[in-house]
């Protein structure tokens, strides 16, 4: 990954010692004049007053200390000038079905492909079949780097049952997905867009505690309609999820429903009723109201 230099003054510099005073890094090379590890970006200034920032969260910590790079990302934001080169977007497919894995990818588009996705026109994932969805992730996978997580409900319980809320584990999720796509992508990424679910404010409380926190996100409501890397993340995500669902279904021998309906509710019930209650802890989301019907169907018979 490419590292991120700034010029700046002896005034910027103490602000910065005094900043990073409990990160700072011994050295004794006498070309260094700070050196500091942060969350995601090691710092370093030389003698010639130059920071250089490197790591993923190179442009975070970068733009604090530069107003001059703070601004161009802020009007590139602004005019959506990242839509056009190269980004990172990040969605997720099943937090909405009782049955069936937590699904998240985060995706990185090298400029020159961002044409391609865009010319699928894909104009509602929402709206698309699942065959479709297979057929354009199998078109658009090998068009990006990408990062796929996915959670199993008997995980997912776990964590349910340890006090995390399932927006926490989203946000985690989300996280290390980008963190992954980073990794792999090896170049400095100045713009990551994630389709929002809860405030920035609430989304980094959530990771206070995660050793390496991706910062410079840009948050957005139908980010898939606007952002090429979230669509392609979005199909990808949908797609694993499908595969997944659809070795449950053969697993069981049942044929599972999504969503959370009543209809949902009978699937899972017969699923209890054929193999036993506790089997539901293994596939099925246990916090959601879904449970409480279900388990009352069970009672009832």
């Amino acid at each position: 990954m490419e590292p991120i230099k700034v010029e700046i003054s002896k005034n910027t510099l103490n602000k910065m010692r005094k900043f990073y005073d409990s990160q700072m890094v011994p050295f004794e090379d006498d070309t260094i004049l700070l050196k500091a590890h942060a969350i995601g970006c090691d710092v370093v200034v030389d003698t010639s007053l130059v920071a250089t920032f490197t790591g993923q969260n190179a442009i975070h910590e970068a733009k604090h200390w530069s107003r001059k790079l703070a601004t161009r990302i802020k009007k590139a934001k602004e005019s959506n000038e990242f839509c056009k080169v190269h980004h990172i977007g990040a969605a997720e497919t099943g937090s909405n079905d009782y049955l069936g894995p937590l699904c998240v990818v985060a995706c990185y588009v090298p400029q020159e492909n961002i044409s391609f996705i865009k010319d699928l026109q894909i104009d509602d994932v929402d709206a698309l079949t699942p065959q479709e969805i297979v057929d354009y992730a199998k078109e658009i996978k090998s068009k990006v780097i990408f990062s796929l997580l996915v959670l199993d409900n008997s995980h997912y319980n776990k964590m349910i049952d340890s006090g995390i809320n399932q927006a926490n584990i989203r946000a985690r999720l989300f996280n290390q997905a980008i963190v992954n796509v980073l990794q792999k992508a090896k170049t400095t990424v100045e713009f990551k867009v994630i389709d929002q679910f809860v405030s920035p404010k609430t989304y980094f409380n959530y990771l206070k505690s995660e050793v390496i926190v991706v910062k410079d996100l840009m948050f957005e409501e139908h980010a898939d309609e606007q952002y090429m890397a979230v669509l392609a993340a979005e199909i990808i995500s949908k797609y694993a999820y499908l595969q997944y669902f659809a070795s449950m279904s053969k697993s069981l021998k049942m044929k599972l429903i999504r969503g959370n309906s009543a209809a949902v509710d009978q699937v899972a019930a017969d699923i209890c009723a054929k193999y036993g209650e506790k089997i539901l802890r293994k596939v099925a989301k246990l916090n959601f109201t879904n449970t409480k019907r279900v388990n009352a169907m069970m009672k009832g018979k």
